[in-house]
């Protein structure tokens, strides 16, 4: 493993533990609030980012067909996390019909 792809993997793998408690915080903040709407599209959020980072530290640690391999669910990590990232405007801003039509269009697109 050279020098940048070290680097990738212990900055990646540091996002995804810092995820985690992330994840953690908003979950626990919503449940204060007792909004099911904030408490879902935030542990999607905070799912899909501790995702993206956690496949991310496995792709740049690897080598092989096993890299090549995460190199994929890296690049699909990355859309999930934008659908992820949208998921809290769409079901707890908008909400209504045009909430749930883009929630749709974003998570239809990534997947």
């Amino acid at each position: 493993m050279y020098k940048g792809e070290r680097f990738n993997s212990i900055s990646h793998t540091i996002g995804a533990v810092a995820a985690l408690p992330g994840l953690v915080i908003l979950v626990v903040l919503a449940s204060y609030q007792g909004d099911p709407w904030k408490i879902v599209s935030f542990s999607v959020y905070g799912a899909t980012l501790f995702l993206l980072y956690a496949i991310s530290a496995l792709y740049h640690s690897l080598r092989g067909k096993a890299k090549n391999f995460f190199r994929k669910l890296d690049h699909y990590a990355i859309y999930l996390l934008i659908a992820g990232t949208y998921t809290p405007f769409t079901l707890v801003t908008l909400r209504g019909g045009l909430g749930w039509s883009i929630f749709g269009v974003i998570w239809g697109l990534a997947i």
